[in-house]
């Protein structure tokens, strides 16, 4: 967990109390107040009445020096100077109430602020203490990007002593590639855009110049001209993430290896299963083929999305998967079908929507739905279901031209080819009634589009 930035900016901002003063020199000071205090009084008679007001500055001296003790010192001798100031000055004339009024005030101020003052260093220790045997690494810096003050826990980390530390530019111990990164940040600290960063990282360059990385929380204070830096060591931490990372993208790598396998997988099943419902008639083996691509091309015309095209395309091959449950007497049969059999054979589209019917698979749940519609049409005679118009799903609308046109251009048990131009008059005419005109304008104009580049390559 990363340091809060408040120890650090509390050691640094606080004044230690009473710490750089020698002790016979404070007393002397001290002892040189008092006195001044009684010269002062001959000089100036005005201030009989109020010049033990004064004892505040020697009395609050020994109490920031040395504490209570020296408070409750400082209390007690000025009480003794103003008791013999008394037995020689008549003019003072204090009373017992008086003295005693002196007394506790002088021993409050001495006290008080020695209370205060021994806490108040009782902080600083545990501050200080807590400041270098902390883990994180701690510091301030100026705006100029110096260090003003760290901790051990660099040299710990880095090997850097902090005088070394402190001594130098911090950009300097940041690796090449992230000082970019750390000058814009530290611009946005410095101008007050930015007040706290939070777990930015980079890497720092130790003393036997390897890097390793570290990630800072910084707390920003520009009118006093300081940052307030925590940190820590994440090299171990980032060298396992780095590592679940590479994982990740090496199961993605093999996750979408295995997804193409199984899509490859799903689409030849379907490609066989949609085979085996013509496979009893060598003359119409790449039907079903033929019909799922030119159905596609009629759904591009249409300007269906293009993954729905894909489905389509997949999809549209298992037209007439209903025809496994038609005896081959009646498929196989080269003349023309009876009313009874024309029956029979006119079931295999509500067969195959049941045969594909309860997928939770997309290109199957669109097959369930082509199977069933593709024979329907627009004027409301087809077959099973009797829909008509716009009742009609559209990718049966397409399926249904498709079907048909294929049908019509290729040999059959029970006819020979049409001509193509026939086969486009026949759909061309029947649309309105047994098609959706608009797929029947699209069908044409994909046919336009396939025929232009081939004629534009032909020789003159």
């Amino acid at each position: 967990m990363v340091v809060n930035a408040r120890a650090v900016r509390a050691l640094g901002s606080w004044p230690r109390l009473g710490g750089p003063a020698s002790t016979p020199a404070t007393i002397g000071l001290a002892l040189a107040s008092f006195a001044g205090i009684f010269v002062l009084r001959e000089t100036d008679p005005n201030l009989i009445d109020a010049y033990e007001i004064l004892f505040v500055l020697p009395i609050g001296l020994l109490a920031i020096r040395f504490g209570f003790r020296g408070g409750l010192a400082g209390a007690l001798f000025g009480l003794v100077l103003i008791g013999v100031a008394d037995l020689y000055d008549n003019d003072l004339g204090l009373t017992t109430e008086g003295y005693l009024t002196r007394g506790v005030a002088f021993l409050l101020l001495g006290t008080l602020v020695g209370a205060f003052v021994d806490e108040r260093r009782k902080l600083e220790a545990q501050i200080s203490r807590y400041y270098d045997a902390s883990l994180d690494l701690l510091a301030t810096a100026d705006l100029n990007g110096r260090f003003t003050r760290v901790n051990r826990a660099w040299e710990r980390t880095l090997g850097h002593s902090p005088e070394t530390i402190c001594s130098r530019p911090f950009i300097e111990f940041v690796h090449p590639d992230d000082r970019e990164a750390t000058i814009a940040e530290t611009a946005a600290l410095s101008d007050g855009s930015v007040r706290q960063t939070i777990a930015f990282r980079n890497r720092g360059r130790s003393a036997d110049g390897h890097y390793r990385w570290l990630e800072w929380n910084v707390s920003a204070s520009p009118s006093e001209g300081v940052l307030y830096i925590t940190g820590r060591d994440i090299t171990a931490q980032h060298e396992v993430e780095q590592q679940l990372a590479d994982n990740t993208q090496w199961l993605e790598t093999k996750v979408a290896e295995r997804t193409r396998e199984l899509e490859a997988a799903r689409a030849e099943t379907l490609q066989r299963l949609a085979v085996a419902a013509e496979y009893r008639d060598e003359d119409t083996i790449r039907h079903t083929e033929r019909v799922g691509i030119t159905a596609a091309q009629i759904a591009v015309e249409l300007g269906l999305a293009r993954e729905e095209v894909g489905l389509l395309r997949q999809a549209a091959p298992l037209h007439d998967v209903g025809k496994l449950a038609v005896s081959d007497t009646i498929l196989l049969k080269p003349g023309k079908l009876t009313a009874q059999e024309r029956e029979v054979m006119q079931t295999h589209a509500a067969l195959g929507a049941r045969l594909l019917s309860d997928s939770r698979s997309p290109v199957l749940q669109m097959a369930t739905v082509i199977a069933a519609t593709h024979h329907e049409r627009w004027d409301g005679t087809g077959y099973p279901a009797g829909l008509a118009g716009e009742a009609i799903p559209l990718v049966g609308r397409v399926v249904a031209v498709a079907d048909v046109f294929d049908a019509r251009t290729h040999d059959r048990p029970y006819k020979s080819a049409w001509p193509v131009e026939q086969a486009i008059a026949e759909i061309q005419r029947a649309a309105g009634s047994q098609f959706d005109p608009r797929v029947v304008a699209a069908f044409l104009t994909m046919l336009d589009d396939a025929v232009a580049p081939a004629e534009a390559g032909s020789p003159r």
